[in-house]
């Protein structure tokens, strides 16, 4: 069912000193902010392989608004899958048999149906599939 692993985001207290961590490791970035234009909200990979995406919490919370809001130090696995359709029967499953859901699936402004679950342990795992 997952065709692929879209990006790892990590929610960051200083997205600049997060960003300067990284690039110490070879890794370049181009910034992405929910207005297209502006300060950086988010800094993303451009030569990584699997896309690794710095969020500050503000970024993150606007994409996550559910409760508890993403705070520093937490991380987030991005799966992707084939359809919407695909995306909402998963998550009907994972409900089924317990899973908390954590954001409904959501058409969002980039372009994609987006819904975030709890797996066992309580890892957000962000699933994404192309918008109807």
């Amino acid at each position: 069912m997952v065709v692929a692993v879209a990006q790892l985001n990590f929610i960051v207290a200083d997205l600049e000193r997060s960003r300067a961590f990284y690039e110490r490791l070879g890794v370049s970035f181009r910034a992405r902010n929910r207005h297209g234009q502006g300060d950086a909200e988010a800094w993303v990979s451009t030569n990584t392989g699997i896309t690794i995406v710095l969020h500050s919490t503000a970024f993150a919370a606007w994409w996550d608004e559910t409760a508890p809001q993403p705070s520093p130090g937490g991380s987030q696995v991005d799966l992707e899958l084939e359809s919407a359709e695909q995306l909402d029967h998963v998550i009907a499953e994972l409900v089924a048999t317990n899973a908390t859901l954590v954001k409904p699936p959501t058409d969002m402004p980039w372009g994609q149906r987006f819904a975030i679950v709890l797996d066992p342990d309580d890892h957000r795992i962000g699933l994404k599939a192309p918008a109807r």
